[in-house]
C-alpha cells in the first residue's frame, strides 16, 4: 500500500476482510513521504532493495 499510494494510487480493491487492515495501514502513513518512497523504489537496482524501503516505511 505504501508504494501505490505514493505512486498516486488513490482507489483500491480488496476484500472486505481486509478493508480495516488497510485503512489502518494507510492512517499511519504520510503522502509526502510515500511518494520519496516510490521515488527511491523506483530508483532501488534490486527487489531486495525495494523491499527494505518498504520495511522501513511499515516498520520504522
Amino acid at each position: 500500500i505504501p508504494l501505490l499510494l505514493g505512486l498516486g494510487l488513490d482507489e483500491f480493491s480488496m476484500s472486505a476482510s481486509s478493508i480495516l487492515e488497510a485503512r489502518n495501514i494507510i492512517r499511519n502513513l504520510n503522502y509526502e513521504d510515500m511518494k520519496v518512497l516510490s521515488e527511491k523504489a523506483l530508483n532501488a537496482d534490486t527487489t531486495e532493495a525495494v523491499l527494505a524501503l518498504l520495511d522501513e516505511a511499515l516498520n520504522g
